[in-house]
């Protein structure tokens, strides 16, 4: 079938899992989160042993996480969407373009009414605007 519904899915990058900066804003590394200004040094192994503890915890829970959360929250997040989507293609879509030929019916109206009342002001205005005559006299 050349139907693209039903075509294979596009190859996951297992590289690059984040190709549109969608979470940019909770990357956190150590140097993130921690700094130690002049003057307050810690010993280098204490300093060493925060980050391999900060990184190694970080990772291990987020692979915890994700192991017990991942599938059934992709699960979830893909049934919200599907309805979503099907919400916008059967009932939104359909009724903002029926709006929109209902508005294109109303503005047809609405401007004749403008057209029918302010074209003779602005005929008049402008038949006795046309009459002013400027000369300018150097002198």
């Amino acid at each position: 079938m050349d139907d693209p519904v039903y075509s294979e899915p596009m190859a996951l990058d297992m590289d690059n899992r984040d190709p549109n900066n969608l979470n940019e804003q909770v990357k956190v590394l150590f140097e993130d989160a921690f700094g130690e200004p002049e003057g307050s040094h810690s010993i280098p192994g204490v300093w060493g042993m925060s980050y391999k503890t900060f990184s190694g915890v970080k990772n291990c829970c987020y692979i915890v996480l994700s192991v017990l959360c991942g599938c059934p929250l992709a699960f979830c997040w893909a049934l919200d969407f599907a309805c979503i989507q099907c919400c916008h293609v059967w009932c939104i879509g359909p009724c903002v373009h029926m709006w929109k030929m209902n508005v294109s019916c109303m503005k047809l109206f609405w401007s004749s009414c403008v057209h029918c009342l302010c074209d003779p002001c602005y005929e008049a205005c402008g038949l006795c605007f046309s009459l002013i005559r400027v000369q300018n006299k150097n002198g």
